[in-house]
């Protein structure tokens, strides 16, 4: 049977983690599940623990805490969620808790807006993408100023959106599983509802990763890619990480099988980027 392990962080340094180790382990690279607002990564590693015995992997949950990591979501954001999560990889791996292999990335919430920026931001240091019922999302167009899209008319914000329309392209190329729940539609006090976000993006969390799942198809093609990115809406599923689990299956979306394809990444120091949020 899959164990459970705490391991405490640094305030503002490193975030504390729940650690999922499967009792036969093989070769695969780790999993990362990032939580949601509500930061129940606890409720998250009971209902995945299955998920590591049946694959073999290592399964990793952060837990970004509120007085250090805010708005995690955005990745680069004022308190740098991106770079915690680089240096807590780098330290898992010289403790020997996680091998070398470049880990899926799989978001709930607003775990799923950090996972896509994150991705975004570090195409290399990501394999597999489980994007599942974000508020919102950074979509692939330079008409919008970032964090809407990769424009660079925000203030304070070009570096970021400089460096995801550069990396656009290697963003796109792997796979992406866009998730939400059908009846994950109520306009509830997590999702943005701002006028430019609601005419960008539409009016709930479905229509949304449609419409995401849509424009990054377009944008793949335009670049020359042959997308593999997919959208399944799960029934019977509202926006409860439980409920998707128990009629959505996502726990096996979220910790896939691994395939034969690894890749070992060599950790190096991640580039300095300035504050941008």
């Amino acid at each position: 049977m899959a164990q459970i392990f705490f391991r405490r962080g640094v305030p503002g340094v490193l975030p504390s983690t729940w650690l999922i180790r499967p009792e036969v382990a093989d070769a695969a690279p780790p999993v990362v599940a990032i939580h949601g607002l509500n930061r129940e990564a606890g409720v998250m590693a009971d209902l995945l623990a299955p998920r590591a015995d049946a694959t073999g992997r290592t399964i990793v949950l952060p837990i970004f805490a509120r007085t250090s990591w805010l708005r995690f979501q955005r990745a680069a954001c004022a308190q740098r969620s991106d770079w915690a999560l680089l240096d807590l990889l780098r330290v898992l791996r010289e403790e020997g808790r996680i091998g070398a292999g470049v880990p899926d990335l799989s978001g709930f919430s607003g775990g799923a807006q950090f996972a896509h920026r994150f991705a975004w931001l570090y195409p290399d240091r990501v394999a597999r993408l489980c994007l599942v019922a974000p508020g919102w999302w950074t979509f692939p167009d330079v008409r919008g100023a970032y964090p809407l899209g990769v424009g660079l008319d925000g203030p304070g914000e070009g570096v970021a959106a400089f460096r995801l329309r550069a990396n656009l392209a290697r963003f796109l190329d792997r796979e992406i599983q866009v998730m939400v729940g059908a009846l994950d539609v109520a306009q509830d006090d997590n999702l943005r509802q701002e006028p430019d976000v609601m005419a960008q993006q539409g009016a709930n969390r479905v229509i949304r990763a449609r419409n995401w799942t849509a424009a990054a198809l377009r944008a793949a093609r335009k670049a020359g890619l042959r997308p593999r990115i997919g959208f399944r809406l799960m029934d019977n599923s509202a926006h409860s990480f439980a409920d998707c689990v128990a009629n959505g299956s996502l726990d096996r979306a979220f910790v896939p099988e691994a395939t034969m394809e690894t890749k070992t990444l060599p950790m190096r120091r991640h580039d300095q980027l300035v504050e941008v949020a």
